[in-house]
Formats: structure tokens, sequence, C-alpha cells
């Protein structure tokens, strides 16, 4: 897909110069605005959208724990961005047409900053794909009938530093670097029970390669308001042990975030995604998914999202409503010694694809829904 990558590199040099650090104010030094603006934590004013990762940094001994609930729809398919029927799959010359594919996710994720100039995370995935074909039935072309596959587990752990390279004077713009990798933890032999064969590419759980992770954040924060960009790609490492690497991805987001008031800020964000076809092909390749060069694409979403916060003031108002039943009276909270500060984040993204140009048939996209808890220390 030389064209697609020609038109992301395009896209990411011309976000470029909105990263460049030369019309900054000062760089960052590890000992000195810590908190003085909420760009170098998790304060009130990093209220970026929940689908952005690893897009803040904590001062040295903070951490942050947070579990994150996704799931994606797709229905269809399309060669190029032209919807095709099932029977068109069929006349393509295989015997098998994906329909419709569901994946849920749980992802479990922690951060910890080591100093003020390193912030450790790790991430690991919890996966669960159903996916339903249209197969024709023996002896009666004519007829089709449904088969239904499942695959769960853990996916790929991530692990990545994150680092500032960067900040303005107040430290309302910021600049860092994203690098990880990722490891092979995800299955990727995950078989038919029906069959006893390999299920095709979609299906299995993790890529089966390290990959590296790196990519580049940038935030501005300004009036209880932020905005913010971000390029990020995941470039495989050789082969895995089943002979085959996935495509590389590469993906650029930008996004703008509200704050309403001392609780609630609203989000809107467009990202862009192009990924590669897979370098080897399935010896079985009566589906479509099975198929090594048809599995690159790009697409674009639009995508919406909310925030709630609850800082540590708040937890005890609301520990302060709890009653004595034996006297009536507001329980009183206890004066803690050395008790750490926490904030915790509900959010909500949802998001919808508004253009797709894949290599296929492959399925689309239909809609995702992202949603999640964060509490901070």
């Amino acid at each position: 897909m030389p064209n697609k990558h020609l038109r992301y590199a395009f896209f990411t040099l011309a976000i470029l110069p909105f990263l460049c650090p030369a019309y900054c104010d000062e760089h960052v030094h590890p000992d000195g605005h810590a908190h003085a603006h909420g760009s170098t934590g998790t304060g009130h004013d990093d209220y970026s959208p929940l689908g952005v990762m690893g897009n803040h940094a904590h001062q040295a001994g903070d951490a942050m724990f947070s579990y994150r609930y996704g799931i994606m729809e797709m229905n269809g398919n399309l060669i190029g961005s032209t919807p095709v029927s099932t029977q068109d799959i069929f006349d393509e010359g295989f015997t098998m047409a994906p329909t419709s594919m569901r994946m849920e996710m749980h992802m479990l994720g922690a951060m910890y900053a080591a100093s003020d100039s390193i912030t450790l995370m790790a991430m690991l995935p919890l996966k669960r794909i159903e996916m339903s074909s249209r197969m024709p039935m023996p002896n009666m072309p004519n007829m089709t009938m449904t088969r239904k596959a499942e695959t769960s587990g853990a996916g790929d752990l991530k692990l990545a530093g994150i680092f500032p390279l960067w900040a303005a004077g107040d430290h309302s713009r910021t600049l860092r670097l994203n690098a990880g990798l990722s490891i092979p933890t995800g299955s990727i032999k995950e078989t038919d029970p029906g069959t006893i064969m390999r299920m095709a590419y979609p299906m299995q759980l993790g890529s089966g390669t390290f990959d590296l992770l790196p990519g580049l954040t940038y935030i501005s924060e300004k009036f209880g308001g932020s905005w913010g960009t971000q390029v990020a790609s995941v470039i495989r490492l050789g082969e895995n042990g089943e002979g085959y690497s996935l495509g590389n991805r590469f993906q650029a987001t930008t996004w703008y975030s509200r704050k309403l008031n001392d609780m609630l800020s609203v989000s809107a964000r467009i990202e862009g995604a192009t990924w590669g076809n897979i370098d080897a092909a399935m010896i079985e390749t009566m589906s479509p998914n099975a198929r090594a060069d048809l599995r690159g694409g790009e697409r674009v979403d639009i995508l919406f999202g909310l925030n709630i916060f609850l800082d540590t003031d708040r937890w005890d108002k609301w520990d302060r409503l709890f009653i004595d039943k034996d006297n009536g009276q507001l329980l009183q909270a206890k004066p803690q010694e050395n008790s750490m500060d926490k904030e915790t984040r509900l959010a909500i993204e949802i998001g919808f694809p508004v253009h797709q140009d894949l290599d296929g048939p492959q399925m689309k996209s239909d809609w995702s829904l992202m949603v999640g808890l964060q509490v901070s220390f």
C-alpha cells in the first residue's frame, strides 16, 4: 500500500511544525514547576480523551492504576470503500464470507514515575473475539448457513516509557516522547474446535512478534481548554513462530477538550490510521480473513468523550454523607497522617468511522466504545 503510506507520511509531516520546540519558552527541567500546571501530571487540566494512551507524565513517586473496557463492532465487507455482499465474496472464489465481528477488551494498566524525567507504563489486554460467517450449504448451493467462531484470552503485554522533551515556562505546552515495546504474550495458535484448523488472522490474540511502539505527544492547555496531537506507530520486528508478521501500523490523532466545571469535561477527537498487509499467507484460503494480501487498509474516525473527576476533597465530602445510626450525627472523617492525594477519573469515549479504504474483501468497522476508570496517587 505505498500510496496510503505516502498519504500518512504527508499528514505526519504536515503536523510536525506544531510539534517543533523552537517556539517553546524553555526546556523541561525535572526539578522545576513539576506541578505548576496540570500538563505534567493528572490534575484537572489533564482532561485528554480516554482513548489517547501515554499522553501524560507524572511527578517522581506518583502512580496511577487504570481499567478500560472497550468494544468494537464490525459488520459487512468492503473492497476499497465499496461495500460488497456475501454473494460477491463467493463469486471471488471464497467459500466462507465473514459477516460480523465483535471484539471486547479489558485493558489493565499501571503507571509509575521513577523520576520527574521518566514515567513507566504497562498495559495488558484481555480479549474476547466473536465472528460470524456465511457458508454455502452442502449440495444446496443456493442456500447458506451461519458459522460462528470465538476466541478469548490475554493479548500482548505493552511496556513503555514516557519522557518529557520540553515545555513552556508555565508548562501549558508540552512535548513528550513515547518509547515502548510490545511483548508477544498473546496466542497466535488459536484453532477452530470443530475443525482443529488454525483460525484466521483477526481471530488470533496477539502478533507473535516483538514490536516497537514509538510516538510523540503534544498538549497545549489554556483557559479551561486543551488540545493535543499524537503520532504513534507499531513496528514489527521479524517473523513470529508461525512464519508470518502482521503489517506495520501508523496512526495520528488530534483532539480538543473543554472543561465544563470542576468535575466534568468533554472532548472531540479525530484519528487516522493506516496498516499494512501481512508478509506471509496462511495455507487455508477459504475465507478472505486468511489472505495475507487482504489485511491492509486505512480508516478515519471521529470520537466524542466525557470525563468525570473525583479528587480527594470530593471523596471526603462523600464520606461525610454517611450518618452514624446510633446518634444520628454525621460521621466525622478521621485525620490521616501522610495521606496521599488521590484523584479518580471516570471516562467514556465513543467513535464512528467517517472513511474506510480496505484491501478486501475485508470487514468494515461500524462503531467503537471505551469506558474507563483511572485512580492516581
